[in-house]
């Protein structure tokens, strides 16, 4: 009887929560590496992103969510514009925009009509965007609404549904 009482007394005598304290702090740095873990899979583009384009092994993004495109999960022909450079249409005329895009075809090459009128497209697309104020190309919203543009006056100039999405690489306003 009297051991019983001494080991009463004894656990007594232990901190109580002891054991939980430590129990909270193992779960609190689990979830913290977890969070870590998570935030680093969506940054490397392995979830997808809100409203943006997934990166797909070849860098591009796929199918129709960055252009609001025609879909399809092919990724058809992609070339690189040469950067622009164009005054925005603001009023005091002092805004410049930087835009470097990449333009995706439906086909799996370049289309040589494409090749042919690039000068001519090329003007069209710096008459666009010298067109544009900075409240409309700001946002995200704009940016997309200047994606479909650009998508439906290049199919209109080259009288075909040719080119599928428009990826900005850069985008700058000063």
């Amino acid at each position: 009887m009297a051991e019983e009482k001494t080991e009463q007394a004894e656990a007594k005598d232990e901190p109580k929560g002891r054991g939980g304290s430590s129990k909270l702090v193992l779960a609190g740095a689990g979830v913290a590496a977890l969070l870590v873990l998570g935030g680093l899979a969506w940054w490397l583009g392995l979830f997808a992103r809100g409203g943006e384009a997934v990166a797909t092994e070849h860098g591009a993004p796929s199918g129709h969510e960055a252009s609001g495109g025609h879909g399809g999960a092919d990724l058809g022909a992609m070339v690189a514009l040469d950067p622009f450079i164009a005054n925005l249409n603001d009023e005091d005329g002092r805004r410049y925009l930087k835009a470097t895009l990449q333009l995706e075809f439906f086909q799996g090459k370049v289309p040589a009509e494409f090749n042919a009128r690039l000068p001519q497209l090329r003007d069209l697309l710096l008459t666009l965007l010298s067109s544009k104020t900075f409240a409309e190309v700001r946002s995200p919203q704009g940016k997309a609404v200047l994606r479909d543009e650009i998508v439906t006056r290049l199919n209109h100039a080259l009288r075909a549904d040719l080119v599928k999405a428009v990826y900005f690489t850069e985008f700058i306003v000063q």
